[in-house]
């Protein structure tokens, strides 16, 4: 696949082409505002949490009550976002959202009433999320998939880092809980507002191929998409490695506070200064992600899985590193004209490049899963996407929940790096084949494989079907 260099003429134009579509701009308006708001809430309320309890443990639970509703409604879900216009269920999961911030803003001090509206507020966000997804292959043509997609993932890493990094903390710096809580509110409003435009669009009318009077149980309708991703090997790493990404921000949002008052000494609000050259480092990882992508997603995927690994173990050894500075000759000169400590500094020096390889994470995967979905099965195969990510994270949720509380946030943060090595090593091994075969190269001997032909492709990867 031959993607256009970073900073290309074609790239931005392509960029500004996307966005200057009405009902594109709109989607894209609408997630930002709504997937900014709803970190930024995460965030708003781990911290919360953490004042009234003082305990990690009971930040997992928080973390559940947002991740729980996926189990039992999840198979719904994607069946549902099948058979009816996504426009509308964006409007309604937004306006829904809107009203649970406003809950929050009065119910905030109640432990229990937080994890029984987080309930509400993670269930109307089962529905927009897949629902924004889905409908990116009907906006555009195929031949701009690649970069609708890289600008989705771009906004999706940017909300992460701008509600969790940056929006949040100072919020609820300067005006606190309420200030957060109300502006949330605001922000799903507008995202309805944005998406009140894309309420009748004529591709969500009816998805070719798939007749709702055809269809069976939905018991049956999802595991056919289930079948559809397990009979490709390489859709199964793409929505591996998501898995893996969605559980990698979870857990950073976890550890940030307790980060903050075990490791730095300061406190949780303060991680906007802090964290902020993340958010620098994923907006230059973005910019350069074609040029990494040209010689492979999976490969790509790989490279973001073992930096972000390394990030992390600097993170967790920040105090001896400090400790090996201060020896260094000439470490006094220097340490007098950091206007921080020494180790804000070199945290936020580990920072940005951790920013940087999260940012090479989801677009390539999210881009494979795009290119082999048919239309009439792109609900269930992202709703089966965000249902995974939820339940398999729910384990390290609370393993590493415990872990915080009773050894330190330091041996949390090897684990996880060793994690993602492991995961690293297996995509290397898993996804060779497809990197090779995108960069035209021979596959090795005793691996290679010429691609199936589009009649032999399982029905779930066929991807000449429904997209414009």
């Amino acid at each position: 696949m031959n993607i256009t260099p970073p900073g290309s003429a074609r790239d931005i134009v392509r960029s500004r082409a996307l966005l200057s579509d009405r009902n594109f701009g709109s989607l894209w308006l609408a997630q930002s505002l709504a997937q900014t708001g709803s970190n930024a809430i995460l965030f708003a309320l781990l911290v919360v949490i953490l004042d009234i309890t003082g305990s990690s443990i009971h930040t997992s639970l928080l973390v559940l009550s947002f991740i729980l509703p996926s189990i039992p409604l999840g198979i719904v879900v994607g069946v549902v976002l099948d058979r009816v216009n996504k426009g509308p269920v964006l409007l309604v999961t937004s306006l829904i959202r809107a009203g649970c911030c406003l809950l929050f803003f009065f119910f905030h001090t109640n432990t229990w009433g937080i994890y029984g509206i987080s309930f509400a507020f993670s269930t109307a966000g089962l529905f927009f999320n897949p629902a924004v997804v889905a409908l990116i292959p009907s906006l555009v043509s195929r031949e701009r998939l690649v970069s609708a997609n890289s600008l989705y993932n771009f906004t999706l890493t940017g909300s992460q880092l701008a509600g969790i990094v940056f929006l949040a903390p100072i919020i609820l710096k300067t005006i606190h809980a309420d200030g957060m809580f109300l502006t949330a509110a605001v922000m799903f409003t507008a995202a309805a507002a944005f998406s009140w435009r894309l309420r009748t669009l004529p591709g969500e009318r009816e998805v070719p191929g798939a007749p709702v009077t055809e269809r069976g149980a939905i018991h049956v309708e999802f595991r056919e998409s289930w079948r559809a991703i397990l009979a490709d090997r390489r859709s199964t790493l793409a929505l591996s490695q998501l898995i893996m990404s969605s559980t990698l921000v979870l857990l950073f949002a976890i550890l940030i506070p307790r980060y903050m008052k075990d490791i730095l000494g300061v406190p949780p609000d303060n991680s906007a200064f802090v964290f902020a050259p993340t958010g620098i480092g994923a907006l230059v990882g973005l910019r350069f992600l074609p040029s990494f992508t040209r010689r492979g997603k999976n490969r790509t995927v790989v490279i973001g899985l073992v930096g972000i690994a390394v990030c992390l173990a600097l993170l967790a050894l920040v105090h001896p590193i400090a400790n090996v500075t201060e020896q260094a000759p000439g470490s006094d000169y220097f340490i007098r004209q950091l206007r921080v400590s020494l180790l804000q500094a070199l945290t936020m020096s580990f920072a940005a490049p951790m920013g940087f390889f999260y940012s090479l994470l989801n677009a390539p995967a999210q881009t494979i899963l795009h290119e082999r979905a048919p239309a009439d099965m792109r609900g269930r195969i992202f709703a089966t996407q965000v249902i995974s990510a939820n339940f398999i994270s729910l384990l390290p949720l609370f393993v590493f929940g415990a872990v915080t509380d009773w050894l330190h946030v330091t041996v949390v943060l090897l684990l996880i790096s060793i994690g993602l090595l492991a995961m690293a090593a297996l995509s290397h091994a898993v996804g060779r084949e497809g990197d090779e075969e995108e960069a035209g190269e021979p596959p090795g001997e005793g691996r290679g494989r010429p691609e199936q032909a589009p009649a032999q492709v399982p029905a779930a990867f066929d991807t000449s079907r429904g997209v414009r």
